[in-house]
């Protein structure tokens, strides 16, 4: 999977596996977006990923890479 294939998923709500076989499902962000900046460690790093849960906005995965993915399959 490139960056640009999954950088269309951003915002959507995705079902991921990681490379190890953890299944992340939750709505896709990218670090450094704008509604993160008070949080240095979704901030700072840039080009990698992770899940949160809608409403809340709390992180429900681990940081991850775009090599790091499997599979990934849009559930909206």
């Amino acid at each position: 999977m490139t960056r640009a294939e999954l950088e269309k998923h951003l915002g959507n709500r995705v079902k991921i596996t990681v490379f190890d076989g953890t299944v992340i499902e939750g709505f896709l962000h990218k670090t450094g977006e704008e509604s993160f900046k008070n949080v240095a460690n979704l901030y700072i790093p840039r080009n990698l990923y992770f899940c949160t849960e809608r409403q809340s906005q709390e992180v429900i995965s681990c940081l991850f890479k775009v090599s790091h993915i499997k599979k990934l399959k849009d559930l909206e």
